[in-house]
């Protein structure tokens, strides 16, 4: 569903505070998930955003949620 763009980044970040999988799930594979967005490019994002590529979607300080919108929000 990431993939295929039916769920928007809010959207998901919405699910995970309910969803325990969602929540558990790896940052990095988030990103490299949506349309558009490859390994390189998720890299990329991940380092000018200061999250580590082992931090969970649950674990994402408040800056760090604003960093990845700024992004990847068109």
């Amino acid at each position: 569903m990431v993939k295929t763009g039916e769920l928007s980044l809010e959207e998901i970040f919405n699910l995970a505070k309910n969803e325990e999988c969602v929540a558990q799930m790896r940052a990095y594979d988030l990103i490299s998930a949506l349309p558009a967005i490859g390994e390189v490019k998720a890299d990329r994002i991940m380092k000018n955003a200061s999250i580590a590529q082992t931090r969970r979607i649950r674990g994402l300080g408040p800056k760090q949620r604003a960093e990845l919108f700024r992004a990847l929000v068109r």
